[in-house]
């Protein structure tokens, strides 16, 4: 019951992250896409298109890049960099965690931070890999979490934001 709660919470984590990245890229688009509407207009390139049976290309670009990069589940922009920022949670969770145990238990120890890195890294990852990405859980979570709207998108928002900070901030204060 409670690892259930706490990969529903990790996934809201990583469904906001994933909407971040997607709107972030869009706003990049934009200019990329009024150069292209320009570029579009050149009879040749119009010509091209026309050949291969578009005859709007760049509606055509923007669906395409919409479809297959942005918010492809599989392996979009979206996905990619949510699950990043909502791994990076974890590892500077775990980080925080090691230098809790590291010090109480082992005061004098040296370490190498690379290998501190690298295990929480591998661990991080792992956790990430089960709680979305086994039984495509982030998909489901996805099409589960489009469907809310109002004050829980909101108060999500927030908690995610203060999420990536304060794990930051955990794993700062402990080292």
């Amino acid at each position: 019951k409670k690892l259930k709660q706490i990969e529903y919470f990790y996934n809201i984590i990583y469904y906001f992250f994933y909407r971040a990245s997607i709107k972030f890229a869009n706003f990049i688009a934009k200019p990329i896409f009024f150069i292209y509407k320009y570029i579009y207009k050149i009879p040749k390139i119009r010509q091209y298109y026309n050949n291969k049976g578009i005859n709007n290309p760049l509606e055509w670009h923007k669906q395409k890049f919409k479809n297959e990069l942005l918010e492809n589940t599989n392996l979009g922009y979206g996905t990619i960099i949510g699950h990043g920022f909502a791994t990076s949670v974890l590892l500077f969770f775990y980080i925080g965690i090691y230098h809790i145990f590291k010090y109480s238990f082992f005061p004098t120890f040296q370490d190498s931070f690379g290998y501190v890195l690298t295990v929480t890294g591998i661990l991080a990852y792992s956790t990430d890999i089960i709680f979305t990405q086994t039984s495509d859980k982030d998909i489901r979570y996805i099409k589960e979490f489009n469907k809310r709207k109002g004050w829980w998108r909101t108060k999500w928002k927030i908690i995610t934001i203060l999420s990536l900070f304060l794990s930051l901030w955990f794993s700062l204060t402990t080292s």
